[in-house]
């Protein structure tokens, strides 16, 4: 160090603590750098993996799309719905983990191979469908899924993920179940809604034109309409021979009806614990284990169908239990108080056949909140109802928000039919023409339920 140096450190003691920190700063920079290069490094190669290698089979002509966990092979030129696919199946795979409750582990390192199939003679002459039988939508085999091209996008990939869930039960159970469950599962689960790239399996459908071709709902109204609806106890004893499409309805419609309910879907799922195979082995002892409670679980479900339709809100809509059903209704009279969001709702008690029943119904409730407004109402203000209902709108033929009334037999055999409920209004006096349990509700569509406040109150003698 010269003399010119020594005296610049003692005028200017900032520029040695100027040189270390420089010294520290160029280090990290470049250690920096080096860990953001790595960082960017890995993340094209983890992009590279999710969204996939395309490209023209030379051999085959097919179109090819590979990723680690999805191996796409098919007759359609890849387009950006297709490319989404191994993203959906991501996440679709989180949901199913969640769903069945497993170990994360027990979801590691799958891989599916799928062909997706517009001209069947094509593949056939390839030798590509192997010994795979006709089908005539899609089939499930091992890791290896076949699907037929299908007149929409969107019930094109329920039909992917439809039978990606048969993969995800034959691979975390060994099998998927009796015939209704196995494809009431598949359909439940396939049954999705995308937002923003996020898919959301095992939903139910706002409108016809939120799932294109899809058409379950459609198949019950008919089939209730014609009285061709299958009892319960004619679906849990469905086989693969039956009619494939009203076969299916009905069977997403049960899996809807036990993986909804509070009770039942716990007792579905110790049926089998953590093994499937392919026989009615879970309808037998889905029966047995509510063998005393069938009565019950068949009334239920006739609730549950007589509320179905597009938006169901499976959490407000189950028949809500009341007392004891072996109350009566004979003597003083009984108050109850009703509430307005929620569906069919049990008074617990047991109406003899010609008996003479009277209601009489009291209170105000909102049914539309601010925003959500009927024609004719005040804008930014609730609509209120009462047990009369509103009559510049009808839902199923009754005014809005009017009381209904309906009396139900508990018996062993019951037929799949829709309640044809009672207007009770202000007040009601009726005979009954059959013993059975009386039930009350608002006359509202399930998917509007949410919104609603207040209650009822209910005489009854």
């Amino acid at each position: 160090m010269n003399e010119a140096e020594r005296m610049m450190r003692n005028e200017f003691p900032w520029i040695d603590r100027f040189r270390m920190h420089f010294s520290e700063w160029r280090g990290r920079l470049f250690g920096n750098a080096s860990r953001v290069l790595s960082g960017i490094l890995i993340l094209i190669l983890f992009m590279a993996s999710a969204v996939g290698q395309e490209s023209r089979n030379p051999e085959t002509g097919l179109f090819e799309l590979r990723t680690n966990q999805l191996f796409l092979v098919t007759d359609i030129p890849i387009d950006d719905e297709l490319r989404s696919w191994p993203s959906l199946l991501e996440q679709s795979i989180e949901q199913w983990r969640g769903y069945f409750d497993v170990a994360p582990e027990r979801m590691q390192n799958l891989s599916v191979q799928v062909f997706l199939i517009k001209d069947r003679a094509r593949f056939e002459k390839l030798q590509l469908l192997g010994q795979v039988p006709g089908f005539d939508e899609g089939y499930q085999f091992g890791n290896q899924l076949y699907l037929r091209e299908q007149p929409s996008v969107y019930y094109r990939r329920h039909l992917f993920l439809h039978e990606a869930t048969h993969w995800i039960m034959w691979h975390l159970f060994g099998g998927a179940g009796a015939p209704w469950y196995m494809e009431g599962m598949a359909d439940l689960q396939g049954t999705h809604r995308i937002q923003n790239g996020k898919i959301t399996l095992g939903i139910i459908p706002n409108s016809a034109d939120e799932v294109p071709f899809w058409g379950r709902l459609r198949m019950i109204e008919d089939t209730l309409r014609d009285d061709s609806a299958p009892s319960l106890d004619q679906i849990l004893a469905y086989q693969n021979d039956r009619d494939r499409t009203k076969r299916y309805s009905w069977s997403w419609a049960a899996c809807l009806f036990f993986t909804t309910h509070p009770t039942y879907r716990t007792v579905l799922r110790s049926c089998y614990g953590d093994k499937l195979d392919y026989t009615d082995a879970v309808s037998m002892e889905l029966k047995s284990k509510l063998s005393s409670e069938w009565n019950q679980v068949q009334l239920d479900w006739n609730g549950f169908i007589s509320d179905l339709g597009f938006g169901y809100d499976a959490s407000r809509s189950q028949v809500v239990s009341g007392q004891p059903l072996n109350t009566t209704a004979d003597g003083p009279a009984t108050k109850i108080r009703l509430a307005t969001d929620r569906g069919w709702q049990s008074t617990g008690m047991m109406i003899r056949q010609g008996s003479r029943i009277q209601l009489q119904c009291d209170g105000r409730y909102t049914i539309r909140r601010p925003g959500e407004q009927l024609l004719g109402a005040p804008k930014n203000l609730p609509w209120q109802s009462e047990a009369q209902g509103i009559t510049v709108e009808y839902y199923r033929g009754q005014p809005l928000g009017c009381v209904l009334a309906t009396i139900q037999p508990i018996t062993a055999e019951r037929a799949t039919k829709r309640w044809e409920p009672i207007r009770v209004g202000r007040s009601l006096e009726m005979t009954s023409a059959e013993t059975g349990l009386l039930l009350l509700k608002i006359n509202e569509p399930s998917s509007e339920l949410y919104d609603n406040e207040g209650s009822i109150e209910i005489r009854i003698k």
